[in-house]
């Protein structure tokens, strides 16, 4: 009889964790946002006016270039929908585009588009659309962003209280937050007041309200809640259906309060706290267990109060202070 062979397969190879690195830079002051349209441009915006630019994200701190486009004026958001359009908002009721954002000041243009409002996040999922949430309650939209000020259309939504966050994954939805654990969606962001319907989700006693909104898809949303108890997080894979679509109050975090959401997709997803740690997610919607600390950063003076971006599973970027904080591999693995 034949000896009998035993046939083994060698076992695979563990998974590595993502890697992240943290470079802190000698100015600008006060990152408040960044966004990524490929892992060869990413751009940051500071409290000072700067634009922060970076061909090479995971370069390190010499690989990004400080750029004032917008005076003494606090930039507190940006969003790029491609290497060919970047949109940042201020705190003086103004938009400052370039469509060349690479190209230095002078290709960044300064447009006067809401009085002296202070404009916060801004959300383009496409080049041909941008909306964005001011402290008095408006919703401040273009079809054309590249263009000036006619294009731009203010909207009151919520009265006089402060939008906080907006995110819509096409034109066809958008979901903001205000301070006050309301959500406004709409499916018609471009339209008068009355398309949009607020959802009161009322975060849990000791949150204010929400401090960041991220819709990858239309079939998925999340929404940080802020204040004192900051780490809770709602969900929703139906946002149109109302306030009982909104599910979680659950925490992601330890007892510090987030300040950033971005996902990648509906199955990845990332939240920055404000003491440089950042947590993520392959399943976003399932609860506290679903989301690990992917970064430590300690609780120094350069925290992440800022904004976060993640580009492909190649790039995820998060910046706050003078501290960036990059991953070449946000998902892990060999």
């Amino acid at each position: 009889m034949a000896p009998t062979t035993t046939t083994t397969t060698a076992p695979k190879a563990p998974s590595k964790p993502a890697v992240w690195r943290l470079v802190t830079l000698a100015s600008p002051n006060g990152l408040m946002a960044v966004s990524c349209p490929s892992a060869q441009l990413c751009v940051a915006v500071d409290n000072d006016g700067h634009a922060v630019v970076s061909t090479n994200p995971t370069a390190g701190a010499q690989a990004w270039r400080v750029v004032d486009i917008d005076g003494t004026n606090a930039l507190n958001g940006v969003a790029c929908p491609s290497i060919k359009l970047c949109v940042a908002v201020d705190d003086d009721g103004s938009v400052v585009v370039s469509t060349k954002p690479t190209g230095g000041a002078k290709t960044w243009e300064r447009v006067d588009v809401d009085g002296n409002q202070y404009i916060y996040g801004v959300s383009c999922p496409t080049v041909t659309f941008c909306a964005a949430g001011d402290l008095n309650g408006n919703i401040v939209t273009s079809s054309d962003p590249s263009s000036r000020a006619p294009k731009w259309r203010v909207t009151n939504i919520d009265g006089s209280n402060t939008i906080d966050s907006i995110s819509c994954p096409n034109s066809g939805l958008c979901v903001a937050a205000d301070g006050n654990g309301a959500l406004f969606v709409s499916t018609d962001p471009t339209g008068a007041a009355t398309s949009w319907e607020r959802d009161l989700v009322d975060p849990p006693a000791g949150d204010d309200g929400f401090s960041a909104v991220a819709c990858p898809t239309v079939k998925l949303c999340l929404a940080a809640a802020s204040g004192s108890a900051g780490n809770i997080l709602f969900s929703s894979t139906n946002p149109t259906g109302g306030v009982s679509a909104w599910k979680g109050a659950h925490r992601v975090d330890r007892s510090l309060p987030l300040v950033a959401l971005t996902c990648l997709s509906e199955s990845y997803c990332l939240a920055e706290d404000v003491a440089t740690n950042v947590v993520r997610a392959t399943g976003p919607t399932g609860g506290a267990a679903a989301w690990t600390t992917t970064f430590t950063g300690g609780e120094g003076g350069n925290h992440l109060r800022g904004g976060a971006s993640c580009q492909s599973a190649s790039l995820c970027v998060a910046v706050g202070a003078r501290n960036i904080v990059t991953s070449a591999n946000p998902l892990g693995g060999p």
